[in-house]
């Protein structure tokens, strides 16, 4: 027993003994893993708000969240066939579900909704239970919601991100670069030296400069040591220091050698550029799907009105009928098809709000069985405030701005001097290789076995010149195409400049056009409901028939819808006017910040 006991024990402590030191292992290679993307993440963020800074004189938010750097291995990571598939349709689709025949069991006076689904013909896609979990958002909640969930946002700023990366390392590369190795032999020369050991070690330490007008310096420092194992005894040991230096004078010199560096410093700035240029158009975006769904809901609202309209009319047609003071034996019938047709429209329109709702949850990165319903127009705050965000301009000054403010047409004039250093790229590759090299070595002594002991006498200088000519075919036609590059450049700035003109001076038309609009639509409402309100009251009294009321809601309807799309359309036609100048900012919460001193006026039109 007491050795069973100790064995255990025994066994136990070794489980211990070797659990322990993996865990602890284990342990601080995720804590060098977070040490490393921490450092990382830090020289990026740096670096972001320095180039933000320069590039547009204020900084947002580009942080792409917190990594672990831990990968989930799914199981399929490395199979030959991952996720295969079973060709047999799934269980639960092999069984048809029961239907009603069409045309069954229709009593021609009745309604064709039975009971139970009357309750889906309501002015909400949501059913009582849902309408308590409902979570209703307004333009701000919709555009702070996006800018934290979209996945757009999130690939915006990881492209930044990367951007930024791969400065921090062209960067780096125009450091010193420091190499160490250390290379050790072990010899046995068997019976033939009475199996005679020795070993030696080499360890070499360099240190490595790039300049910035071509060339290179490199300072090197190189240690042997010669032991014998046998004897115990050092048998040799020498030290040398090296310097290096290798400076192009014609090809490769000037500043050519430092164009990965200023290809990458404009790249980084490029991409702050098309970062923010995505941020206000992504929230333009996402504010032109929510008005879009503003009027789709409107539609439901009023389509439901008509509904419960055209129901009053049937059940009064029937009414009248059944007392037998119908004068038209058609009344109930066409009735009843109206009231039919508002059923259709009105699960027409809440279908298409519900799908529209879904592709609008995908845009801001909610999940699609999240219950998400928006605010009406009218009760919209932020929505309505959008009159402030159109100045008194004119075109000339509208199209000015753009031309100087668009982040996009920067890009693309930059891009012209890329193509022209390219140029200059191209010509200083056509001269011949003329390299200067120079080096100093300094050994240590001899007759001293330390490899630090140097010896100033044993001072070894050298210096030479190597030109080399050959064939330029290559780097003559990479010269015609560079300046092709440059022509093709210039012509691509003409054709985006021209392109911002005609988007400035089509957003002010169409800023004129839906205000327009916008006043007709509200105006044919008005004089439509007085239609209706007319035809209604001849109807009650005998004197038109149900299909003049019916004429004149249908037409009421279509005002109230156009309108409702009118307005999303005006409140989407002032962002995009305020975008293609340029002249939109955006916090990180995601809302627009409203200009100082701004009068509410449309701008003059072409």
């Amino acid at each position: 027993m007491l050795l069973a006991g100790l064995a255990k024990s025994s066994n136990h402590r070794n489980r211990l003994t070797t659990v322990v030191p993996l865990l602890v292992c284990s342990s601080l290679l995720t804590a060098c893993q977070q040490s490393l993307i921490d450092r990382t993440d830090q020289g990026v963020y740096r670096l972001l708000d320095d180039r933000q800074k320069a590039a547009l004189g204020t900084t947002s938010d580009a942080n792409i969240g917190p990594e672990t750097g831990e990968v989930v291995n799914s199981g399929e990571m490395y199979s030959f066939t991952p996720h295969p598939t079973d060709p047999a349709i799934p269980e639960p689709f092999r069984k048809p579900r029961d239907t009603k025949p069409l045309h069954a069991s229709v009593d021609p006076n009745k309604p064709s909704v039975v009971p139970d689904e009357q309750a889906q013909l309501s002015e909400s896609i949501f059913t009582e239970e849902e309408r308590e979990q409902v979570a209703v958002f307004g333009l701000r909640e919709s555009l702070a919601y996006s800018v934290q969930h979209a996945p757009e946002v999130q690939d915006a700023k990881e492209a930044l991100y990367l951007a930024a990366l791969d400065l921090t390392l062209e960067r780096h590369l125009w450091t010193p670069q420091f190499v160490t190795s250390i290379q050790t032999d072990f010899v046995d020369y068997g019976q033939v030296r009475d199996f005679d050991r020795a070993m030696s070690a080499v360890a070499n330490t360099a240190v490595s400069q790039r300049l910035p007008y071509g060339g290179n310096v490199t300072a090197r420092v190189i240690n042997t040591l010669m032991r014998d194992l046998g004897v115990h005894t050092t048998s040799g040991e020498s030290g040398s220091f090296i310097l290096d230096a290798n400076i192009p004078l014609f090809r490769g010199a000037g500043k050519v050698a430092y164009e990965s560096r200023y290809a990458a410093e404009r790249e980084l700035i490029y991409a702050v550029r098309i970062y923010e240029r995505f941020r206000r158009s992504f929230l333009v975006d996402v504010a032109g799907d929510f008005f879009n769904l503003q009027g789709l809901r409107m539609g439901i609202a009023n389509t439901y009105h008509s509904y419960l309209s055209r129901q009053k009319d049937w059940e009064k047609a029937d009414f009248v009928n059944r007392m037998g003071q119908s004068k038209d034996v058609f009344e109930v019938p066409r009735a009843l098809s109206n009231f039919r047709q508002a059923e259709a429209q009105l699960v027409s329109a809440k279908e298409q709000y519900a799908s529209a709702l879904d592709r609008f949850k995908i845009s801001i990165g909610m999940p699609v069985e999240a219950l998400l319903d928006v605010l009406e127009q009218d009760a919209d705050e932020d929505a309505k405030a959008l009159d402030n965000l159109l100045p008194d301009v004119d075109v000339m000054t509208a199209v000015d701005v753009a031309v100087r403010l668009r982040l996009d047409l920067l890009n693309v004039a930059d891009r012209v001097d890329d193509a022209r250093r390219g140029v200059v790229i191209a010509k200083n590759r056509i001269l011949p290789d003329l390299d200067a090299t120079g080096s100093v070595a300094i050994d240590s002594d001899p007759e001293h076995l330390n490899s630090m002991s140097y010896n100033t006498e044993r001072t070894t200088w050298r210096g030479g010149l190597e030109l080399r000519l050959d064939d330029r075919k290559t780097e003559r036609n990479a010269y015609r195409a560079s300046l092709i590059t440059v022509r093709k450049a210039e012509r691509d700035y003409d054709r985006a400049e021209d392109t911002v003109r005609a988007d400035v001076r089509s957003a002010i038309r169409r800023v004129a056009q839906q205000e327009d609009l916008r006043a007709i639509q509200a105006l044919n409402v008005e004089e439509n409901q007085l239609r209706v309100e007319a035809a209604r009251a001849q109807y009650d009294l005998g004197k038109k028939e149900n299909r003049d009321v019916v004429e004149a809601e249908e037409d009421v309807l279509q005002a109230r819808n156009d309108l409702a799309r009118a307005i999303a359309a005006y409140r989407s036609a002032i962002l995009e006017f305020r975008r293609d100048t340029e002249t939109l900012r955006v916090t990180d919460e995601g809302l627009w910040e409203p200009p100082t001193d701004a009068t509410p006026h449309p701008p003059t039109g072409p």
